[in-house]
């Protein structure tokens, strides 16, 4: 499945699969982001994850906080859940 994400202000949309194949072109969508504002990730449309998508995440947390701007996930996948319990940060993704 082709992963896809929209911009909608400060709502960022993800759909499709995010593993470390789609991931690094996701990245590049968001690479050049300016942070002059706090966002918020959705990932209701998101189908296959890994611990891919973890490190996305934690990466667009450091660049928000380098701004002192904040990152919101919602709509966190179960399957995606379960890797961040696994690996104890789970509070990191909500």
């Amino acid at each position: 499945m082709m992963e896809t994400i929209k911009f909608q202000d400060n709502n960022w949309i993800i759909s499709g699969d995010a593993t470390l194949i789609q991931v690094p072109s996701i990245m590049k969508f968001t690479i050049n982001y300016d942070w002059k504002n706090s966002i918020s990730i959705d990932l209701k449309e998101v189908k296959e994850v890994d611990t891919s998508l973890l490190g996305l995440i934690f990466e667009w947390k450091r660049q928000a906080k380098r701004y002192n701007k904040t990152v919101k996930i919602k709509n966190t996948p179960t399957n995606l859940l379960s890797l961040a319990k696994l690996y104890g940060v789970e509070e990191f993704i909500s």
